[in-house]
């Protein structure tokens, strides 16, 4: 997949920020003299460079926000080579004194020599151009590496003609499913690539819809390194952020890709994920929750003025050789519901998060602009005036209307030209008094099918409404050098932007900008881009409902100068405010502030395998707890299909046979479940319904820890339940003998958590006060429960009875195996190697008819392994985490000698 390793090593050392853009923002020309047409190749007068660098054409704005963030941050730009052209050289191809155009023909990786590739990784570690912009660089400005990446031919043009332009968030086609595993690649081949440069410290910025699948492959990569101890005790502890320049689709709309939940669990591996508009925020989170069945909640992040400690600082400063950022907490308590507001006035930001296993991924939006300074001075180049002259010289009697869009089947240029063509026939009076020009930029790769539509349509309508001494539609298929591009958006009393979908459009941006100095011409702009929503004075219209656009047309060209001056004005001034560098400001921030998140503000390191191996076997008793949903199997949408794997049985089997193991299940299923599926194991113990009742190992008598408990609010709860029941079609109630749970995992996904919210609020307000019962809101169900009855009590219970125990295991992966986590908190900071335990209510409650007395405990402090099942960044009293039930089940088997031998389901989610 990607090309043999380079002879040159680029070490990417004290980078703040690392971007992965689809492609580089760099045009790498690769000289050539090699034979063609049957002619000897030539002999050049001077041996011409191997390689020529430029600036990207048309990058400009993703240029820009790289450039206003060097004075602050070191960064890396890592991309794929798409944009190098083929530049041969032949006495019959190039006229003395004269510089040949490079085009894209040719244009194939495989062409490239392994050579020829190293000599450009060398090429573009010492690129320092000034990424095409009119000022210098900053005299205190950091360094910017770029980082190319090679792919093979097939898996480029699979991942992006195959998948990325055919199944993106604009389009949506299911047809273009065949050519997922190319995307999977592609993307496979970002996240290795980073992985081997991507130090501690380091924040990564991952760019648009090419590579979703990347932050989850980073984690996943990083997650790989930390377990197998290769880069550091926290290399599993990234901070990624992913930015979608592109629209995202409503649920309905999404929910149709074959590939959904991958795409949306490869996004959901980042810690932050922005879009251009709240709109798109909220069809991305509705997605995630209807598709996936996620839950959202509250996600705290340090504001910046609350986070200034929080900047990376690059390594290798003041001496010290190396720096990682610092992790701090900002709380502990979690919030129910959802937060949509990024102010807080305790300098905590509020953002949208979406939980996976424990992992909260951060969703917010920030509108992206243009360079506005730039642009402004681009403007007065010396090369415009004279074209601009020409332009109202050659139509000086008729209206301009003028289009800039790439040559995309989104763009909407066919919908344009048609909604032009019921202009003129609607309005017969602009008729020879009008035209249009449109220019179509080339796309990264050709489309000849829609070229050749526009060309029939430009045609057509030139054939209907032109003469002999009138076009009324120019058609430029080419890219346009500045001077003639801001010439062409000066001269124009009109500008029609209308694509079908788009996120950030800069031709309308530039477009405001260039009018400045002009004639202030109002903007037609479609109403399903993202920038529209920050544009409400341009004149907003449907651009399929072509007598929209064609009316828009006409108000535009008709409308008043004082009310082009009041709409120009206002545009203007958003233009202005948001602009590439404040969106790369804010943005860059956002992502710091994650670093010191609620969320990530304790990053729970990994089992470590060996050294619970060794306990293990220095042990002479040993005592394992394991909660069941979540842990041993995994999450299914209903509970009683939670059945075990054939190696979580074969572990099972091993850990009982052994005399020195005490094993119990601690689950919140019924004694009935778990008599079913475990209770052949005659040596292992269970407690049932979340410490109600237990049985010990080599016993078929369960025990009743609520037989003395006023059980009465039973029927209480249960009509709250049935009540909430009726109104939420999916959902049901489960009655076991010492708690009632109402389940809503098969209602909808939204409705659901709202009712769960409304009955929560009512129980705990109402209920809760006169009764001894608590409320849990678990996976998709709302418990309520015995106050003295949890899976903490159980755990003292068998560990008071067994304090000869010399090494704990203990495993969960909710909100009720937080108790288990507490009860095994033994050693308070003041005892190093001891511990005491009082008699817990478990055991004088029930065992009443004698006393009971305080016990010191065996184990180690080294020996006590608390794991929660979820990401590093669950919040947890757990000292250890592992990511899948999968893991506990094989971390079982690790310690009695065996491997698992179902299929291994490994990552970070």
């Amino acid at each position: 997949m990607v090309h043999g390793s380079s002879v040159f090593e680029i070490k990417v050392e004290a980078k703040d920020i690392i971007r992965i853009c689809h492609y580089l923002p760099v045009s790498c020309t690769i000289t050539s003299t090699t034979a063609r047409d049957g002619l000897p190749p030539p002999a050049p007068r001077t041996q011409p460079e191997r390689w020529k660098l430029t600036p990207y054409y048309g990058h400009s704005a993703m240029t820009s926000r790289i450039r206003s963030l060097s004075v602050t941050h070191e960064q890396v730009i890592l991309g794929w080579t798409a944009t190098f052209f083929l530049l041969e050289l032949h006495p019959m191809a190039i006229p003395p004194g004269c510089e040949r155009v490079p085009s894209v023909r040719d244009c194939i990786p495989s062409r490239i020599s392994q050579e020829d590739k190293d000599t450009l990784d060398v090429k573009l570690a010492q690129y320092t151009n000034k990424l095409g912009l009119t000022t210098p660089e900053p005299k205190t400005g950091k360094p910017i590496t770029y980082l190319p990446l090679w792919m093979e031919d097939n898996v480029a043009h699979g991942h992006y003609d195959g998948y990325c332009k055919k199944s993106d968030v604009a389009t949506e086609h299911a047809s273009a499913d065949a050519n997922y595993e190319y995307y999977e690649q592609a993307n496979q081949a970002f996240a290795t690539r980073l992985a081997s440069v991507l130090q501690p410290g380091d924040l990564v910025w991952v760019h648009d819809y090419h590579l979703l699948l990347v932050p989850r492959m980073l984690r996943n990569a990083m997650h790989s390194g930390a377990v197998s101890g290769v880069g550091g005790e926290n290399s599993g502890d990234v901070v990624i952020g992913l930015f979608v320049h592109t629209p995202f689709p409503s649920s309905e709309v999404f929910r149709c890709l074959p590939r959904r939940k991958e795409i949306l669990d490869g996004m959901l591996g980042a810690n932050l994920i922005c879009f251009q508009t709240y709109s798109y925020t909220r069809h991305f989170t509705s997605t995630c929750v209807r598709v996936c069945g996620y839950e959202t909640t509250s996600r705290g992040a340090a504001s910046a003025s609350a986070s200034r400690g929080a900047s990376v600082v690059p390594r290798g400063a003041g001496g010290t050789g190396g720096s990682k950022a610092t992790l701090s907490a900002n709380g502990t308590g979690s919030t129910r519901g959802t937060s949509l507001t990024r102010g807080s006035k305790s300098g905590v930001e509020k953002y949208v998060g979406i939980d996976v296993q424990g992992h909260v991924a951060a969703v917010t939006h920030c509108p992206v602009g243009v360079d506005a300074e730039r642009v402004a001075r681009d403007t007065l180049r010396a090369g415009i005036q004279p074209k601009l002259e020409a332009l109202r010289a050659l139509y000086a009697d008729k209206k301009i209307i003028v289009g800039r869009d790439k040559l995309d089947v989104v763009k909407g240029v066919l919908q344009k030209l048609r909604a032009f063509e019921k202009f003129l026939h609607d309005y017969p009076e602009w008729q020879r008094k009008v035209v249009l020009i449109q220019v179509t930029s080339p796309a990264l790769t050709d489309s000849p099918k829609l070229e050749r539509q526009v060309s029939e349509l430009v045609a057509h309508i030139n054939g209907e409404y032109g003469s002999l001494d009138l076009i009324p539609v120019h058609h430029y298929h080419q890219t346009l050098r500045k001077d003639e591009f801001y010439a062409l958006l000066s001269a124009a009393d009109l500008g029609v932007i209308t694509p079908l979908r788009d996120g950030m459009n800069t031709t309308s941006m530039e477009f405001v900008i260039a009018q400045e100095r002009t004639k202030r011409s109002p903007l037609v702009l479609s109403e399903f881009m993202g920038i529209s929503q920050h544009m409400a004075d341009a004149l907003q219209v449907n651009p399929w409902d072509l007598g929209d656009v064609a009316a828009a047309m006409n108000r535009g060209l008709v409308m008043s100068e004082q009310e082009k001056a009041s709409r120009h004005a206002a545009l203007h001034k958003v233009v202005t405010t948001h602009t590439s560098h404040t969106w790369a400001a804010v943005l860059a921030k956002m992502l710091l502030s994650q670093i010191n998140g609620q969320n990530t503000a304790r990053q729970t390191p990994y089992i470590p395998r060996d050294r619970l191996k060794e306990l293990y076997d220095n042990a002479g008793k040993r005592l394992f707890l394991f909660d069941y949903d979540g842990t041993l199997t995994p999450i299914v949408k209903m509970p009683s299909m939670a059945l075990p794997s054939p190696d979580a049985l074969a572990a099972l089997a091993k850990l009982t046979s052994d005399p020195n193991n005490i094993v119990y299940i601690v689950s919140g299923h019924d004694q009935a479940f778990l008599e079913e599926h475990l209770g052949h194991f005659p040596r292992l113990g269970m407690s049932a319904e979340h410490g109600g009742f237990i049985r010990s190992p080599d016993s078929a008598v369960w025990m009743n820890f609520t037989a003395s408990l006023d059980m009465g609010w039973m029927e209480e709860v249960a009509e709250i339940f049935r009540y909430y029941t009726e109104r939420t079609t999916g959902s049901h109630i489960e009655m076991k003998k010492s708690s009632i749970t109402w389940h809503y995992r098969s209602t909808d996904p939204e409705w659901g958590q709202f009712q769960c919210r409304q009955c929560q609020d009512l129980l705990e307000n109402n209920v809760v006060p006169k009764r001894p019962i608590e409320v849990l809101v678990g996976k998709k169900n709302l418990e309520v429960r015995p106050i003295t009855v949890n899976k903490g009590e159980i755990v003292k219970r068998i560990l008071y009875q067994n304090p000869g125990v010399e090494f704990i295991f203990c495993a969960g992966d909710n909100k009720t195996d937080e108790d288990m986590f507490h009860a095994l908190l033994l050693f308070p900071p003041s005892s190093i190697s001891k511990a005491t335990m009082e008699p817990p209510l478990s055991v004088t409650l029930v065992d009443n008819t004698k006393e009971h007395s305080d016990i010191e405990l065996a184990v180690a402090p080294e020996a006590v392994f608390t794991t929660a099942v979820g990401h590093s960044s669950k919040r947890t009293l757990a000292s250890w985490h592992v990511t899948t039930p999968e893991e506990v089940v094989e971390h079982m088997l690790y310690l009695v000698g065996e491997t698992p031998q179902g299929e291994e389901v490994r990552g970070y989610l």
